[in-house]
């Protein structure tokens, strides 16, 4: 695995916490039980939200829960990417 993968995914992974503590950070579960209580409110929000049916709504929160991970890891990998040519650049000066 590249350096610019790895990055990628650490950034995907950093993603998907901060967007759980957003989600539920300040309620009174456990650490071990956020994910799911974050999902569960994104689906929440979505159904009262928008008056749309709970499936569609679990549809819509894991397309945009993976899109925030696409996203997330598409950032770090350029930004690897772009530091690691940088740096390649100086030593070649």
């Amino acid at each position: 695995m590249s350096k610019a993968n790895l990055t990628g995914v650490i950034f995907a992974v950093l993603s998907l916490i901060g967007f759980t503590y957003f989600m539920v950070g300040g309620t009174h579960f456990s650490i071990q039980q956020w994910p799911v209580e974050a999902y569960q409110g994104l689906v929440f929000s979505i159904v009262w939200g928008m008056g749309v049916s709970p499936t569609i709504g679990h549809v819509y929160s894991a397309l945009i829960v993976l899109t925030l991970v696409i996203v997330s890891f598409a950032i770090g990998h350029k930004m690897a990417r772009l530091l690691s040519n940088n740096n390649s650049i100086k030593k070649n000066s």
